[in-house]
């Protein structure tokens, strides 16, 4: 509630102080004009955009509800769930096989297929189309971003081993 109401604030008082709109000439902190072109000339010749009141940072997050205190706690313990199970699965073979290349291996198979389920999974939430084809297109494309994520995190590891 406060942020909304300190935007308020802020706009209301930016208003006040231009009249009730930016008139041409007017610079922001950056010197740049706050409406029109660069040296502060008005396109169309209107003293005023015609939808200022729906234009900037502030009117779109004026847009935005409150969040109720219960709705950070559960988006805190949802997210905080995903990093926990999303970083524990790729460690379960290691638990589990003595030889880490071979727990490596059966990491990479377990990463591979969770990323192709999750895959399928968010195109259909998302409510993408397309059928059998398109859940397809969302788990191979899931699996190739988090595949070369991957790859590139060892690539990094890799180039600043430090060999004894």
């Amino acid at each position: 509630m406060a942020v909304a109401e300190n935007l308020r604030k802020v706009e209301d008082e930016m208003l006040a102080a231009n009249g009730g709109y930016c008139a041409p000439g007017k610079n922001n902190a950056a010197g740049r004009a706050l409406n029109g072109s660069a040296n502060g000339d008005v396109e169309g010749g209107a003293d005023r955009l015609k939808w200022s009141d729906d234009v900037g940072l502030t009117a779109f997050l004026l847009k935005f509800e409150e969040v109720p205190t219960k709705r950070l706690y559960i988006s805190a313990l949802t997210i905080g769930s995903g990093y926990f199970f999303g970083g524990l699965i790729p460690l379960m073979p290691y638990f589990f096989i003595d030889n880490v290349q071979t727990a490596l291996i059966y990491s990479c198979i377990v990463t591979g297929v969770i990323l192709l389920i999750f895959g399928a999974v968010k195109t259909y939430v998302t409510g993408a189309t397309g059928g059998y084809r398109g859940y397809a297109w969302g788990a191979i494309s899931m699996l190739l971003v988090g595949g070369g994520a991957a790859a590139a995190a060892f690539g990094i590891v890799k180039a600043l081993e430090v060999s004894e």
